[in-house]
């Protein structure tokens, strides 16, 4: 009896592999950004995905207004790429500064997951879930995940875990993304945009091009002040997911 339930418990493993295999999952998220709250979709199957905002929360007096936000965001081809095979991030570099329209190149692997053992009968969205913990790029989190949908994504750059993640938060609360809704579909299309294939640069040399003109615009600022009111320390810190800045 005993190797007969292993043995079924294999063969639904199997099944449940290729099937997720054969389908495009689709995941709604809730963004929470120090209360500013968006509504995100990533698109999924085994070799990329795309993660995108559909909606924001508080336009909902100015539809007019929200509704030209995420046709620029649609016209404009802003989201964020993933390509597994490849094991790249691409998405376009928005920064107060850029006139050159580029699209940064990160790296996949750049996560280091701690799995939580002994976290059993927990449930989100109706589906077992497992919990890990990680530090990304200055802040610590703790996720869970579902092994039943095996596709190691999730929403933003977190990715990496043996099972798709519904949920992720800060452990400080700057932000979380907690999915509301889970679909699958054979019918989706991955329509990435030629520009994410060209003009690109690397993540780190990014931030500290960013960095250096930050530095000259508050120099010139600086400049534009009286004489005795110029020695003031350049020491900004600026609200991001990623503490890089």
């Amino acid at each position: 009896m005993k190797v007969k339930t292993i043995f079924l418990i294999g063969v639904f493993s199997i099944c449940s592999t290729i099937l997720f295999a054969q389908n495009v999952v689709l995941v709604t998220y809730e963004e929470n950004q120090s209360g500013k709250i968006s509504i995100t979709k990533l698109t999924v199957n085994n070799n990329q995905s795309i993660y995108k905002t559909t909606s924001i929360k508080g336009f909902e007096e100015t539809p007019g207004e929200f509704k030209k936000i995420v046709d620029n965001l649609e016209k404009s081809s802003i989201y964020l790429v993933k390509l597994f095979r490849e094991n790249k991030i691409l998405y376009p570099a928005i920064r107060v500064f850029d006139q050159k329209k580029q699209i940064i190149l990160d790296s996949l692997n750049c996560i280091k997951w701690k799995l939580i053992t002994g976290t059993t009968n927990l449930k989100y969205l109706g589906r077992k879930v497992k919990t890990a913990k990680c530090h990304f790029r200055g802040r610590n989190y703790s996720a869970m995940y579902c092994p039943d949908i095996p596709i190691s994504d999730g929403p933003f750059k977190f990715n990496g875990l043996p099972g798709l993640i519904l949920k992720i938060s800060s452990d400080d609360n700057f932000v979380s993304y907690s999915a509301t809704k889970i679909e699958f579909s054979k019918d989706v299309k991955f329509v990435i945009a030629p520009k994410y294939y060209t003009n690109q640069i690397k993540f780190w040399d990014y931030v500290n091009l960013a960095k250096k003109e930050m530095a000259a615009d508050y120099q010139h600022f600086l400049s534009t002040l009286p004489p005795e009111q110029r020695n003031v320390k350049f020491d900004v810190k600026l609200d991001r997911v990623e503490m890089v800045f």
